[in-house]
């Protein structure tokens, strides 16, 4: 059995891969990510077809939100899972 600190580390490594910041994207950080402009982002956000929150007068959204969004209309586009 490995020691306490020994087992984190080496737990720490093997999960490096699935660790995603947990951070907010801001309008102009996801505008990036999707390579639009942040009036698009917004838009979207709005309309509730991009899952975010306001806080205050600004936009934010997570990158998990985001990415399961995208998993779920991949997977009703594809036409195997139908």
């Amino acid at each position: 059995m490995l020691p306490a600190k020994k087992y984190e580390e080496e737990t720490m490594k093997q999960n490096e891969h699935l660790e995603i910041d947990p951070r907010p994207l801001d309008v102009s950080e996801l505008s990036a990510y999707f390579r639009c402009d942040p009036e698009t982002v917004k838009r979207h956000a709005r309309s509730g077809k991009l899952p975010g929150f306001k806080f205050g007068k600004s936009w934010f959204f997570r990158l998990r939100d985001i990415n399961g969004m995208i998993d779920a209309a991949i997977h009703s586009a594809d036409p195997a899972q139908a």
